[in-house]
């Protein structure tokens, strides 16, 4: 699974103090239903196939998909997600399941990565889905790619969790087994449609705005305090 790649992104998450400091945060989640609260750029977006209006639910199982337009959803009124042009997501009671094109997600939203789950702490996060590969693009915050009873499910791990929060410390959390990916603010780290590791790395903070003005909008309502931790990590990216 790319072992050296993925042992240097994990140092790189630890040495990087500011860029990996855990926010205030939730259990990661996952969502039963996903609300429309606005519609961007002409009314391309449908919920199964029809075409959704704001204010409609897209609820477990169903499937939201943009044209031209973009959308801005609220999922069971907690985390913020914004769907780019010609993207598709599934909303499930497991896990969010990015079908193509990208999302933006700010909240502890859990999603699928083929047979692994993508689960955060409170963070800001684009998926963007190619036929090839899950490209995880990390704005603020850490996330981690593993088993979907992996080691961060376990007590242990949520332990070294609590504790380096009460501390205020970088991620303390390791899989000892090298089985689950650790991704910070900066960085990119990509998988297959089975979501194998395949490689990670940083990027550059013109390379993290060009993603970010994918979706940016004036009217976007993030989380507060998310901008703040947003522009924190654009500083500390070279």
């Amino acid at each position: 699974m790319g072992g050296g790649l993925k042992a240097a992104g994990l140092l790189a998450c630890l040495v990087a103090l500011e860029a990996c400091l855990t926010p205030p945060a939730v259990q990661a989640a996952s969502y039963k239903e996903a609300k429309v609260k606005r519609i961007i750029d002409g009314n391309q977006v449908y919920i199964n196939g029809k075409t959704a209006k704001v204010n409609q639910v897209a609820r477990s199982g169903s499937q939201v998909r943009t044209g031209r337009s973009r959308a801005e959803l609220l999922f069971d009124n907690t985390s913020i997600g914004f769907l780019g042009r010609s993207s598709v997501i599934t909303v499930g009671s497991d896990c969010l399941t990015i079908g193509k094109g990208s999302f933006l997600s700010s909240g502890p939203q859990r999603a699928c990565l083929g047979s692994k789950v993508l689960g955060v702490k409170g963070t800001t996060f684009v998926i963007d889905r190619t036929s090839d590969l899950y490209n995880v693009i990390m704005l603020e915050g850490v996330a981690y790619v593993g088993e979907v009873t992996g080691y961060e499910e376990t007590e242990e791990a949520k332990k070294k969790l609590e504790e380096a929060r009460a501390k205020q410390e970088p991620l303390a959390d390791s899989d000892p087994s090298g089985k689950t990916t650790y991704i910070c603010g900066c960085e990119l780290a990509q998988f297959t449609p089975q979501g194998e590791f395949v490689q990670q790395a940083r990027l550059s903070r013109t390379q993290l705005m060009a993603v970010l003005n994918r979706f940016a909008d004036p009217n976007l309502q993030l989380p507060e305090g998310t901008s703040a931790r947003i522009n924190e990590t654009l500083s500390q990216c070279k």
